[in-house]
């Protein structure tokens, strides 16, 4: 393994150990590779692998294949070959728009942002529960509210120097006003209580262009490969 794949490694390890804890997802290692049970979704097994070889790959597809449920995601900048290996062994592409991303803490606010409307408030709530001591120091739930209603919330989880931000929203009929902004600030704000260094996210589409503005750098992008059926299924709206 090289230096780069060894460095993704450690930053998949620890985005994956906060998110799962965030999500409270059974995890598993069985296969060698890490595995959350995302009952919220799919209801079946999410595989994750970093820029695989053939032989890896094939080693992991008849797993990922045995229920149409089940999905891969590959991190690696090869989308192509990772699509002609996902078709020789009955999978297929259902997306590769995400990024994982991070960004060095240092650069990052260390106050909650001033709320310049006298009507907004920041609400902050400590997440509980046993995967606290297990896979995350601490586990925060942040949402920007206005006479009781949502605009825009999101979730961080402290993993050693690690902050793993999660389900960042901003609700569909009060976008494009900046909270997305002001809820990054909050949480980075939050994190930086702890003797964290960098920050980790899975950024969608839309996601992505504010987190470069805010400084955050792409690590891989992330394919997202699932058996055939589902594809199938998908395609005929079941």
């Amino acid at each position: 393994m090289n230096s780069s794949s060894a460095e993704l490694e450690e930053l998949l390890a620890a985005w994956f150990a906060g998110w799962t804890a965030l999500r409270s997802y059974a995890t598993s290692q069985e296969t060698g590779h890490p595995a959350a049970l995302r009952l919220d979704r799919s209801g079946d097994w999410e595989y994750f692998l970093i820029d695989p070889s053939p032989e890896v790959f094939a080693e992991l597809a008849p797993v990922v294949t045995q229920s149409p449920d089940r999905a891969l995601c590959v991190l690696g900048p090869d989308l192509h070959r990772y699509v002609a290996l996902a078709h020789r062994h009955g999978l297929g592409m259902l997306s590769a728009s995400e990024q994982m991303m991070r960004v060095s803490m240092e650069t990052q606010d260390n106050q909650d942002p001033f709320l310049s409307d006298p009507e907004l408030e920041l609400k902050v709530t400590r997440i509980g529960g046993r995967r606290t001591a297990s896979a995350c120091q601490a586990r925060l739930a942040v949402a920007i509210v206005r006479d009781d209603t949502v605009l825009a919330s999101g979730k961080l989880g402290i993993y050693g120097e690690y902050a793993v931000y999660d389900q960042i929203e901003t609700h569909p009929q009060h976008r494009r006003r900046g909270y997305g902004r002001l809820l990054m600030q909050t949480l980075s704000a939050r994190a930086k209580e702890f003797p964290v260094t960098t920050g980790l996210l899975l950024a969608s589409t839309d996601g992505q262009r504010l987190y470069y503005k805010m400084g955050w750098r792409s690590i891989a992008p992330v394919t997202v490969l699932v058996p055939k059926e589902r594809l199938k299924r998908a395609a005929l709206g079941q």
